[in-house]
């Protein structure tokens, strides 16, 4: 089955993760979709960030919430600036997808009308771990996918979510990516998507992606989408490769 190529905050083994210059590495490496993150600035400017802080991805420091945007424009992520939702989304138009992770709930509305705004809601797919925020999204854009995370083993119910979320994509961690799940979920009809650690070995990243290609996973992802791409073109599981 052919497999697509994810990136992790963009291609964020070779530049700052979420920012601009991570991003365009991954479309430069072919990724069909990147996942990025979101979260307020305490006067409302959605911002590309992961963490609730600012100092372990950038050379500010102290929550995001509780700093202006001004304050966050002038941080450096190594040497790069932390770029806006709508920077990326602009970006993104016409070359790829993104997963947008919701980090902050209360900014979901705001999220999903920036991303109505940009006319990009058949880009994009929203994230979260509060399910509260997927029916929300499901709420303001019915058009906007919804991607539902599966962390460890066990059962997993996914015509349900398809039916109180309206979730369309699996995002499965590799030690939760069992075969009676993954087929019930395609079977349901969602696609799925998988990674792993970035800090794994090339025979490592190999082998897992060998692994997940045999379960019928659709896309894969890490901070290397170069690599993933390679080995997918190697074994002649690369989507329109």
């Amino acid at each position: 089955m052919p497999v697509r190529v994810g990136a992790h905050r963009g291609a964020m083994c070779h530049a700052p993760e979420n920012t601009l210059a991570a991003f365009r590495r991954a479309v430069e490496f072919g990724t069909y979709r990147i996942e990025c993150d979101v979260r307020r600035t305490a006067d409302g400017v959605l911002v590309m960030l992961h963490d609730e802080t600012l100092d372990r991805t950038t050379s500010g420091h102290g929550p995001v919430a509780a700093q202006s945007w001004a304050e966050v424009r002038a941080v450096r992520s190594g040497d790069q600036a932390v770029p806006t939702l709508a920077e990326t989304l602009e970006y993104a138009r016409g070359r790829v997808r993104l997963l947008v992770e919701v980090k902050d709930p209360a900014a979901v509305d705001a999220i999903v009308g920036s991303i109505e705004a940009a006319g990009m809601a058949a880009a994009c797919t929203l994230s979260s771990f509060d399910p509260a925020v997927l029916q929300r999204a499901k709420e303001l854009c019915p058009q906007l996918a919804t991607a539902w995370f599966h962390l460890r083993p066990g059962p997993l119910e996914p015509v349900a979510l398809r039916e109180a979320y309206g979730v369309e994509l699996l995002i499965v961690w590799p030690a939760a990516a069992e075969a009676p799940v993954l087929h019930a979920a395609k079977a349901a009809g969602l696609q799925i998507r998988s990674g792993f650690p970035d800090h794994w070995g090339y025979a490592a990243t190999t082998a897992e992606v060998l692994r997940l290609a045999a379960l019928g996973v659709d896309e894969m992802a890490c901070g290397r989408p170069d690599w993933i791409r390679r080995i997918l073109l190697t074994h002649g599981l690369l989507a329109g490769g």
